[in-house]
């Protein structure tokens, strides 16, 4: 098993419109492939996590880093792992629009991340203990 973590900004002319038909998709390819994760979409920047297959995962980030809905994609982590985190979810998503109180948390870890990178809070987004929040905040 492998996982994946990556950062992307929102190619501008991509509106927030389009990323229910994006997850869509995302959500049909990735269960045909076997692949789980989570998309945080956040001032213009995409954080996700996937896991699955290496080969099939590692084809998926050449194809996103290719896709002009994104720019500036950059990878922050990659590695084996044992088990996944997102198991029961194609692709998990938040968007952080709507007010919340339990997603401040996680709202407040990416903006650090996003805004100021080397002084970020932790856990970073290459951490589990950043996924493994993100996935009991948004079950909740």
């Amino acid at each position: 098993m492998f996982n994946l973590v990556y950062r992307s900004k929102v190619n501008p002319v991509f509106v927030q419109s389009q990323i229910k038909y994006m997850l869509e998709h995302a959500r049909t390819f990735n269960s045909s492939k076997n692949i789980t994760g989570c998309l945080l979409f956040h001032h213009g920047v995409f954080l996700q996590y996937l896991e699955g297959d290496k080969e099939k995962v590692l084809t998926l980030f050449e194809s996103i880093k290719k896709d002009k809905r994104h720019t500036e994609v950059f990878l922050l982590s990659s590695s084996h792992i044992y088990s996944r985190e997102f198991d029961s979810w194609s692709m998990a998503y938040e968007n952080f629009l709507g007010a919340n109180h339990q997603l401040e948390y996680l709202k407040l870890l990416i903006s650090s991340f996003t805004e100021v990178p080397d002084i970020a809070i932790n856990p970073k987004p290459t951490s589990k203990g950043f996924w493994t929040a993100a996935k009991k905040l948004l079950h909740s």
